[in-house]
């Protein structure tokens, strides 16, 4: 066991300030395109999802002070339940490269340990894979190594069902809610919770998700002169892996109407830009804002209580106590309140019956409890209602349908909820 040194004869206040800046230190620089083919150590989190993960990941700063000696492992259980945790939000980079996929990187990450956390900020970057400058590798080499399997965003091939790309966003969310920092991590620890109903419940109070614009470059300028000199391909429209790059992609995931206080705050009027050239609707709409909005319509999707919601995003109620937050290059976008939107009743649509109905009140009445009880620091002692049309991810390539029993990734039915 490594010596603590003179750290324990400190005073506990100044002792406690210490580790607290050891604890919430960064422990990973948030990677570029380039840095991702040179260091060549991502891998595939699963076989069939386009999420790379570091192969050797940053762990927690708390881990290493834990294993020092008692008095200081002590210190640092206090301040992981103190309620100065919340001035210390956890942070995940993800880098989102078309064609490729998602990139998360931990930069503050928390303990396997800690079920409920106060704050997790996700930061989402834009990268493309001509970013690349002419020193490093093709972007040829790059695709080869990391080209996505289910990247693809064009919902015409999958409707009325949501395009594999779609998929990835969720995976993150719902690996992190199910499986802890590791679900992230760790495709060994993905691997032997794969197709199971997990035992392990994550509580998180505040979601922030913030989405900041690429930096346009020189290589950039060079792109969009030949991408004008070039064919009409270059339209928006004909870009499946873009969020939002293919039409039929609104009709899936429309988000909120207009007059709904959860309606994107920024642009969103999509139809100003089908037609116009990329560079002209990335300049009208916004590469951040385009992705930014996309993700708060998945959500909404996964939040209405409509046939994806009842399928799929069932675990973000029981995951996620307070509020979801969106940002764009620092500007607020709009906020989920989980409390309020729980108490919304869902529209009849063409797969809801009777016995869904009753199924799901059954289950707003028990998650209501048990979202208490985690608020409170402890787990409801009562079963989790029978829910027969729960799904959580397909397989890719899955063909299913609207509470359907179809081949899907994990079990359903009764259980935790909380399957990826």
């Amino acid at each position: 066991m490594t010596s603590a040194g003179p750290l324990t004869t400190l005073p506990t206040e100044l002792r406690h300030q210490i580790l607290a800046s050891v604890i919430w230190t960064p422990t990973a620089t948030p990677p570029d395109c380039r840095s991702i083919f040179r260091e060549n150590l991502r891998v595939r989190l699963r076989d069939d999802w386009d999420i790379w993960v570091p192969a050797n990941p940053p762990q927690s700063a708390a881990l290493s002070v834990l294993l020092t000696c008692r008095c200081l492992r002590n210190d640092v259980q206090h301040l992981l339940k103190s309620s100065n945790v919340q001035h210390h939000p956890y942070e995940i980079d993800i880098v989102f490269i078309p064609k490729c996929g998602l990139f998360p990187t931990w930069i503050c990450c928390p303990l396997p340990s800690q079920v409920n956390l106060d704050s997790l900020q996700a930061s989402f970057r834009i990268m493309e894979v001509e970013d690349i400058d002419e020193e490093g590798p093709s972007k040829g080499e790059f695709l080869r190594h990391y080209r996505g399997v289910a990247s693809d965003f064009n919902a015409g091939h999958c409707y009325p069902n949501s395009s594999p790309g779609s998929w990835n966003f969720y995976r993150l969310l719902a690996s992190f809610l199910a499986l802890g920092p590791r679900g992230l991590t760790s495709p060994a620890y993905q691997s032997r919770h794969r197709g199971s109903l997990s035992t392990c419940r994550r509580s998180l109070r505040h979601l922030i998700i913030s989405v900041t614009s690429k930096e346009e470059t020189e290589i950039d300028e060079k792109r969009w002169a030949r991408h004008y000199s070039g064919p009409a391909r270059f339209l928006i429209d004909d870009q499946p892996d873009l969020p939002y790059g293919s039409l039929g992609e609104d009709l899936i995931f429309p988000g909120p109407s207009q007059e709904s206080p959860y309606a994107w705050t920024g642009h969103t009027d999509l139809s100003t830009v089908r037609g116009m050239s990329l560079r002209e609707g990335r300049l009208t709409l916004g590469d951040a804002d385009r992705l930014g909005l996309y993700l708060a319509n998945t959500l909404w999707a996964l939040l209405d209580f409509k046939w994806l919601s009842r399928g799929f995003g069932l675990v973000v109620y029981e995951g996620i106590l307070d509020d979801i937050t969106f940002y764009v290059d620092g500007e607020p976008r709009p906020r989920f309140d989980m409390d309020n939107l729980l108490l919304l009743e869902p529209q009849r649509d063409r797969t809801s019956t009777p016995e869904i109905a009753a199924a799901l009140q059954r289950w707003k009445v028990w998650v209501m409890k048990w979202r208490n009880k985690l608020r409170e620091g402890a787990v409801l002692d009562e079963p989790r209602p029978s829910l027969p049309f729960v799904r959580y991810v397909p397989r890719i390539g899955a063909s299913y349908a609207p509470d359907s029993e179809s081949d899907m990734d994990s079990e359903s039915g009764s259980g935790s909820g909380s399957d990826t």
